[in-house]
């Protein structure tokens, strides 16, 4: 018993110390934005080119792994609505990037001029 319960605390332990990104609004984003943080528009190119943030670079979601920056380089990640660029921001926490960040809600939130 007492080893199994020695597992689960193991277990807690590590869990509770992986990273994981963080949601956040335009407000954040913005802010973070001013700091020089790398903002990455994970749809097609086809969307991208409809409209996306200014001074964002588009890496479809299907390639945001070929991603080269510093692990520690802030990362906003979004897409039309923040469901691709949550799974796009989960991929880059699994590769070792620390400072991750998910626009919450996509460009449906997005509260300034698109590009």
């Amino acid at each position: 018993m007492k080893k199994i319960i020695s597992l689960l605390i193991c277990i807690l332990l590590l869990t509770g110390c992986t990273s994981a990104y963080k949601t956040i609004d335009s407000n954040t984003a913005m802010e973070l934005i001013k700091n020089n943080a790398v903002v990455i528009d994970v749809r097609t190119a086809e969307e991208y080119n409809t409209g996306h943030v200014k001074e964002s670079i588009n890496i479809p979601v299907d390639n945001i792994l070929s991603l080269d920056f510093d692990k520690d380089t802030t990362i906003i990640v979004y897409c039309a609505t923040g469901i691709r660029s949550a799974n796009a921001a989960k991929m880059l926490i699994d590769a070792g990037y620390t400072n991750v960040y998910n626009l919450d809600g996509g460009l449906i939130n997005w509260g300034a001029e698109l590009e």
